[in-house]
C-alpha cells in the first residue's frame, strides 16, 4: 500500500520549504528571515513529529557548500594570501571566547563538565567538536548538553547576522557600493597610452621585448604618423610610436620605465582601422587549450587583450587556458575579428550547459575527503565532515578549472540553483531534527542550561564581530561571513548570502571555517579536562 502523501518524507520536505519560503518573505520593520524561514518551519514540524530523512539533510549541506566553493574559488586563494592571518585570528579568538565563557558560567552555576562541554560544542554548532567531546568524556550527558545548545546556536547566529546591520544602522547598499568602487580602483583593468621614447625599445619587436616577463599587460594598438594599427608579436616599434596597453594599475605603471612618457591627450580608440569584439567561447575545439597552443595571433591576426570569467577580469598570456563560457575581448582589423568570431563560436546555448559528470566527480571527491581522518598532537584526530570536504574540493576545482581534460566549471545560473536547493534541503532537515527534541530537552534540563548555551553563542558571536570589525577593521560583509565561519554555521552563511550577493562573505567564511573547525575540536577536549 502507498503511504499517505501528507506524511510522505518528500511531501513533508517540500511543504516545509514552501511554508518556510513564505515565512521568509514576510517583513516586520523591514526585517525578514529570508531562506532561514525554512529552518523555523522545520523546527515546528519536528516538534509535531514530522521527519525529514537524514540523508536529505546531508545531501543539502553537500550541495550548498560545494556551490559556495565554486563561487568563491576563483578569488579565494588570492584573498587568503592577503588576509589569511586575519581570518585565522578571528576563528581562534571566537573559539577561545566561547570556551572561556563556558568555563566561567559552568563554575558559577555548578554545571557538570559533561553537560558543559556538550553545550559548548552545540553553541558553536560544531558536530566534529561533539564527536571529540564524546570521545574524551564517554558520557551520554555530552549529547544532552549538545541538544540543549545546538538549536539555539543555529537560530541565534542566523538571527544575529540578519539583525546586526539593522541594530547598528549599517547601510549594506552603501557597503556594497564602497566595495564595488574598490574593485574598480584596485582590481579592474585599465587602458593607458605610452609614447615610445626609450632607445632600448626602438627597432625591436614586441616579441623581442618579452613584455609578459616584466608586466602582466597586453599591448593592443599602435599609432604611427596618425594611423592606428593592431599589433602583433612581429610589430617593430619606432621612435615616438604611441602604444595602447591594457592591464591593472600597478602593472601598467611598469611600462613608464620600459617605454617612457605616458600620453593622456590622444585617444587611439577614435579610429575605424582597429575594432574590438567581445566573444563567448563556445567551440569545444578551443576549450582546454592555451593561447600559445591555439596560436590565435598567428591564425586570426587578433590580440586577446582581456578575459572576463565569473566575476573576474584579467590580462591573458600565452599560458592562459580557454574555458567554455569565457568572454574574451579580441582586438584587430574588422576582417580579423570576424574570422576569430567564426572560429571561437557564439553559440549561447552551449555555454549554459552543465557537465553532470564533472559535477558528480567533484562531489564524490569531496565526500571522500570529508571522512578522511586527520591526526592532531596528543593522539586526537578530526574529520573535515560533509561541510568541509566538499567545500575544499570545490575551492580547488574552481581555482584550477579542470581535472585533466575535464572542465569542472558550471554556469552561474546552475551554481545559484545548486546553492539555493542545497540550503533549503539542509535547513529543512536540520530544523526537523532539532525540533524533535528541543521542547523535551528544555523541559527536562531547565531554563538555566538553555540560558548558558545561548550566552555562549551570543558572547562568542559578538566577540568575533567586534574583533573583525573594530580590531582588524574589515568591511561589514566580510565580518558577517567571517563570523559565520568562526561559528561553523552554514545556515548563517546562507542568511548572509540572502542579504548580499557580494563574494566577500563567502570568501571570509571559507577562510575562517577550516581554522575554527580544527581549533574547536582541540579546545573542546582541553575544556573537558579543565572542567
Amino acid at each position: 500500500m502507498l503511504e499517505s502523501p501528507i506524511v510522505h518524507p518528500v511531501a513533508v520536505l517540500f511543504l516545509i520549504v514552501a511554508l518556510g519560503s513564505a515565512l521568509g518573505n514576510l517583513r516586520v520593520a523591514r526585517v525578514s528571515l529570508g531562506t532561514s524561514g525554512v529552518l523555523f518551519v522545520g523546527l515546528l514540524f519536528g516538534h509535531l513529529g514530522m521527519e525529514v530523512p537524514a540523508d536529505i539533510q546531508q545531501l543539502g549541506i553537500i550541495l550548498f557548500v560545494y556551490a559556495v566553493g565554486l563561487q568563491a574559488g576563483p578569488r579565494f586563494f588570492n584573498q587568503f594570501r592577503h588576509r589569511g592571518i586575519v581570518f585565522a585570528k578571528i576563528g581562534i579568538i571566537v573559539v577561545l571566547a566561547g570556551a572561556l565563557t563556558t568555563w566561567i558560567l559552568t563554575r558559577l552555576l555548578r554545571i557538570d563538565g559533561e553537560l558543559a562541554v556538550g553545550m559548548y560544542a552545540g553553541a558553536l554548532t560544531s558536530t566534529p567538536a561533539l564527536a571529540a567531546a564524546m570521545d574524551v568524556a564517554r558520557d551520554p550527558r555530552v549529547g544532552v548538553g549538545f541538544g540543549i545548545a545546538y538549536p539555539l546556536g543555529v537560530v541565534g547566529v542566523v538571527l544575529l547576522v540578519q539583525l546586526l546591520p539593522r541594530l547598528l544602522g549599517v547601510d549594506l547598499s552603501g557597503e556594497e557600493d564602497s566595495l564595488s568602487r574598490g574593485d574598480s580602483e584596485g582590481r579592474k583593468l585599465q587602458r593607458r597610452q605610452f609614447r615610445v621614447g626609450n632607445p632600448a625599445c626602438v627597432g625591436k619587436t614586441l616579441a623581442e621585448l618579452q613584455l609578459h616577463t616584466m608586466s602582466e599587460v597586453n599591448v593592443t594598438r599602435v599609432s604611427r604618423g596618425g594611423k592606428v594599427a593592431p599589433v602583433r608579436g612581429e610589430t617593430t616599434l619606432q621612435q615616438d610610436d604611441i602604444v595602447l596597453a591594457v592591464g591593472r594599475e600597478e602593472e601598467l605603471d611598469k611600462l613608464r620605465i620600459l617605454f617612457g612618457e605616458e600620453i593622456e591627450g590622444e585617444d587611439l580608440f577614435n579610429t575605424t582601422d582597429v575594432v574590438a569584439r567581445d566573444v563567448l567561447v563556445s567551440n569545444d575545439a578551443m576549450v582546454g587549450k592555451t593561447l600559445a597552443e591555439l596560436r590565435v595571433a598567428r591564425t586570426c591576426g587578433v590580440v586577446i587583450s582581456r578575459v572576463f570569467r565569473e566575476d573576474l577580469d584579467f590580462v591573458p598570456t600565452g599560458s592562459y587556458v580557454m574555458e567554455l563560457g569565457d568572454l574574451v575581448r579580441a582586438t584587430g582589423s574588422r576582417e580579423e575579428c570576424e574570422r576569430f568570431v567564426r572560429i571561437v563560436g557564439q553559440r549561447e546555448r552551449r555555454i549554459h550547459e552543465t557537465s553532470i559528470g564533472a559535477l558528480s566527480l567533484g562531489i564524490f571527491l569531496g565526500v571522500l575527503l570529508a571522512y578522511q581522518e586527520w591526526s592532531l598532537p596528543g593522539g586526537a584526530s578530526f574529520r573535515l565532515g560533509l561541510a568541509g570536504g566538499p567545500l575544499f574540493v570545490s575551492l580547488a576545482l574552481a581555482h584550477f578549472g579542470r581535472i585533466g581534460r575535464l572542465n569542472v566549471r558550471i554556469p552561474r545560473g546552475a551554481k545559484y540553483i545548486l546553492q539555493q536547493l542545497g540550503l533549503v534541503l539542509f535547513l529543512a532537515g536540520a530544523g526537523t531534527a532539532a525540533g524533535e527534541t528541543l521542547a523535551a530537552v528544555i523541559l527536562e534540563s531547565g531554563i538555566r542550561l538553555v540560558a548558558v548555551g545561548a550566552a555562549v553563542t551570543l558572547v562568542s558571536a559578538l566577540v568575533g564581530f567586534a574583533v573583525g570589525r573594530y580590531l582588524f577593521r574589515q568591511d561589514f560583509l566580510t565580518v558577517l561571513g567571517a563570523l559565520s565561519g568562526a561559528m561553523t554555521s552554514t545556515p548563517a552563511l546562507g542568511a548572509v548570502a540572502e542579504i548580499s550577493a557580494r563574494s566577500e562573505p563567502v570568501m571570509a567564511y571559507t577562510g575562517v571555517y577550516p581554522v575554527a573547525l580544527i581549533v574547536v575540536t582541540v579546545v573542546c577536549q582541553l575544556l573537558y579536562y579543565l572542567l
